[in-house]
């Protein structure tokens, strides 16, 4: 499994001065997680995994569609489906 690249940190201001953000790259996407300082929130280690599980499925689902793009052309569709319907 590859691993997340640190990008920065950034402070809360106003109604979120308590919260730290940290920016991560992975597989060529970047996300934040972030931290309450003054009250509990979800561990980090659950927002990075909850994060770095959904861009691998975002890659797999491009990957899928890649490899169904259709290698017959339009012709060769339509005479298929003329012949499901009986029309030829």
């Amino acid at each position: 499994m590859q691993k997340a690249k640190y990008i920065g940190k950034s402070y809360g201001t106003g109604y979120n001065r308590n919260y730290i953000y940290l920016e991560y790259e992975y597989r060529g996407y970047t996300y934040e997680v972030y931290e309450n300082r003054a009250k509990g929130n979800e561990p980090l280690s659950w927002q990075h995994k909850n994060h770095q599980a959904e861009i691998d499925r975002l890659i797999e689902i491009k990957e899928k569609s890649k490899n169904r793009v259709s290698e017959k052309t339009f012709d060769q569709e339509m005479d298929e489906i003329f012949e499901m319907l009986g029309w030829n």
